[in-house]
């Protein structure tokens, strides 16, 4: 599906301009895009700075559209290596977001890259499951967004009891 900014910065080097992350931050569609025309460039050597910069800004409250904590598992295949960018929706369930994306960069080149660039994924942590998998994960918690955040209008039906009510008083009470 074409998107408003997919053709963006699509030059020899791969590398993503403020446009696109902005537009990858509004909609998870562009999103998805930006993340597609990474995995199609498999001869730029700045892959892995473009997906590290494109993840970083995910895990900020800026990414408008991702609900919860973002996740990444980055899974080691032949190819390359398997993106899967996630959230995580509580209880230790997670929900992918985009489509699944294989880069063709050896997972130890992306975890070195993580580590080399703390610049642009300052607010996610690595976490090694084995050999072949990696997870990138929010750092901190209150940094993610959270959908289900939100004041409480001063009209709401509800209100705190301040005295201890039996709440099964008079259920059975004739009427």
């Amino acid at each position: 599906m074409p998107t408003r900014y997919a053709s963006l910065s699509s030059g020899a080097r791969g590398d993503l301009s403020e446009r696109d992350l902005i537009a990858a931050l509004i909609s998870r569609d562009e999103c998805g895009a930006v993340l597609a025309r990474i995995a199609a460039n498999p001869s730029a050597r700045s892959g892995s700075r473009a997906l590290l910069a494109l993840l970083g800004r995910l895990a900020t409250p800026a990414c408008t559209w991702l609900e919860g904590a973002l996740a990444v598992e980055l899974f080691e295949e032949d190819g390359g290596t398997k993106v899967r960018v996630m959230s995580e929706i509580g209880a230790g369930l997670r929900e992918r977001v985009v489509p699944v994306v294989t880069v063709a960069r050896p997972l130890a080149e992306l975890v070195g890259a993580f580590e080399k660039r703390r610049e642009l994924t300052a607010v996610l942590r690595l976490e090694r499951i084995s050999s072949r998998c990696a997870m990138l994960l929010a750092a901190d918690e209150e940094l993610a967004p959270m959908s289900t955040q939100f004041d409480i209008s001063e009209t709401s039906l509800a209100w705190p009891s301040t005295a201890r009510e039996d709440v099964d008083a008079g259920w059975d009470d004739a009427l």
